[in-house]
């Protein structure tokens, strides 16, 4: 680029402007899907950290209780914390546009269902597939015997859904 003097100025003409205001509208373009995309995969992460996290409350519970702990899952989109001591229930939305994809924990009266014995070893063990609008996956996994609770991007070996 050129810049002219015009009545002793230095000025940029009108289509040299033109110009890098349409070069930088092309790069907001070709940015906002990757902006949109990082955003569905953060909601997805804050979606599984946040299940996990309450895994590992009521596990935590279960033992300083000393009594059972149990996570409904309602529907593709809730889940119901429930304390086993004191009956108190409280249900927890996902972010919007992730939903549940897969579930493999067992199930009564068609809800499937965590429970954390007082010792807090879970009834049995079992993961959560959790996605977003853009297809991306994360998997909360309940280890059957220990109950450590683990977020990850790759099923668990054997992964079956009932």
């Amino acid at each position: 680029m050129q810049v002219k003097k015009i009545n002793g100025e230095q000025a940029f003409t009108l289509i040299e402007l033109v110009c890098v205001v349409a070069l930088i509208g092309l790069l907001v373009m070709i940015a906002t899907p990757a902006i949109q995309d990082q955003g569905q995969r953060r909601n997805l992460d804050i979606a599984a950290r946040t299940m996990a996290t309450e895994m590992r409350k009521l596990q935590q519970r279960a033992i300083t209780a000393g009594c059972g702990q149990i996570i409904e899952f309602v529907s593709n989109t809730r889940y119901r914390v429930i304390d086993g001591k004191t009956e108190e229930r409280y249900n927890v939305e996902l972010p919007e546009g992730i939903t549940r994809r897969a579930i493999n924990f067992p199930q009564s009266d068609n809800v499937h269902y965590l429970r954390f014995n007082y010792n807090g070893s879970p009834s049995s063990g079992g993961t959560v597939s959790l996605q977003n609008s853009a297809g991306d996956v994360l998997y909360v996994i309940v280890a059957p015997a220990t109950g450590r609770v683990r977020i990850s991007e790759d099923p668990p070996e054997h992964w079956e859904i009932e």
